[in-house]
């Protein structure tokens, strides 16, 4: 099954949001809970950053345009992963699920809110997703000096 995401790019210099296709490894019909889902998507991250970390590293040259999207950031890289530590799926599996829990994300699947206005959505939550949804991450962060 085919999803969109939208991915903000990091240190970008506009607010822009890409879109970035992903190739879910089940049917619709295998995706009936909200837990389903984000233990698809962990799934296929793991996967990419694990195939990023195996391949031979070749030598890049930047162009100037990325050496000045990366400097707006505060660092100018190759984007060449040195660790040598592998993620464990199933752990993986579950920090995403806690991240959920604690409201660290919001989740938007065609425009519609699934974590709820305070997240008050459980991992068991029927969700309706098909081919070729649009889906959105959304990275929230607490802005007060205290717990929640």
């Amino acid at each position: 099954m085919k999803i969109s995401v939208n991915v903000k790019s990091l240190g970008a210099r506009r607010a822009s949001v890409n879109e970035s296709e992903f190739e879910l490894p089940c049917t619709p019909q295998d995706i009936s809970t909200v837990k389903d889902f984000l233990d698809a998507v962990t799934e296929v991250c793991v996967l990419q950053y694990t195939k990023r970390q195996n391949e031979s590293e070749i030598l890049k040259v930047l162009s100037a345009d990325q050496i000045d999207e990366k400097s707006f950031s505060g660092k100018i890289g190759f984007d060449v992963n040195y660790g040598t530590k592998s993620p464990v799926l199933s752990k993986a599996k579950e920090n995403t699920r806690q991240c959920y829990q604690d409201g660290i994300f919001a989740l938007f699947i065609d425009g519609k809110e699934i974590s709820g206005q305070d997240n008050s959505l459980p991992l068991d939550t029927p969700l309706e997703i098909h081919d070729g949804s649009n889906v959105t991450f959304i990275r929230l962060m607490m802005l007060a000096g205290r717990m929640w």
